[in-house]
């Protein structure tokens, strides 16, 4: 029998190598992994507070053929919820609500590499939009007006 503390040796390696293989072969690490998960930390801030995803619901038909996913993100200070839909022409349209309501600064990153991102800024009553939006990997970026911290939401698929 042998005991937990003592070292490998050429069967254990053999055993995770095959292992390691069988879970190559049967669920393979997604080709894009590695790019999401740096997009997914790439932010210059360090005062950064990261949002929890706190309800997807599922598509939902809006007119005729339309579909629109509804998602909400909260954090200690703000809570966006967004809807999603594709347009006619294949992009994406977010529309957006932020509490607590005002004009906020907001920049979608997205995981293009030729560096393009949109910027707005809520209205008012926290209402904004982004239309024509790429399909991919994105990040709502919010700079909440009066304050220096900088609030994102995970990375969402577009």
């Amino acid at each position: 029998m042998t005991s937990p503390d003592e070292p490998m040796d050429e069967l254990d390696t053999a055993v995770l190598a095959g292992v390691r293989d069988m879970w190559t072969a049967v669920d393979p690490m997604p080709s894009a992994l590695v790019d999401q998960i740096k997009f997914a930390v790439e932010l210059e801030n360090v005062d950064l507070e990261v949002m929890r995803l706190t309800e997807l619901s599922e598509p939902a038909l809006a007119r005729g053929d339309e579909q629109s996913r509804l998602i909400t993100f909260d954090s200690e200070s703000l809570t966006i919820m967004v809807s999603i839909r594709q347009n006619q022409d294949g992009t994406i349209r977010v529309d957006g609500w932020l509490t607590p309501a005002g004009c906020h600064p907001i920049e979608l990153r997205t995981e293009r590499t030729d560096g393009t991102q949109m910027a707005t800024v809520s209205d008012e009553d926290g209402r904004f939009v982004l239309d024509t939006v790429q399909p991919g990997f994105a990040q709502l970026v919010v700079r909440p007006d009066g304050t220096t911290r900088t609030v994102t939401t995970p990375a969402i698929s577009l």
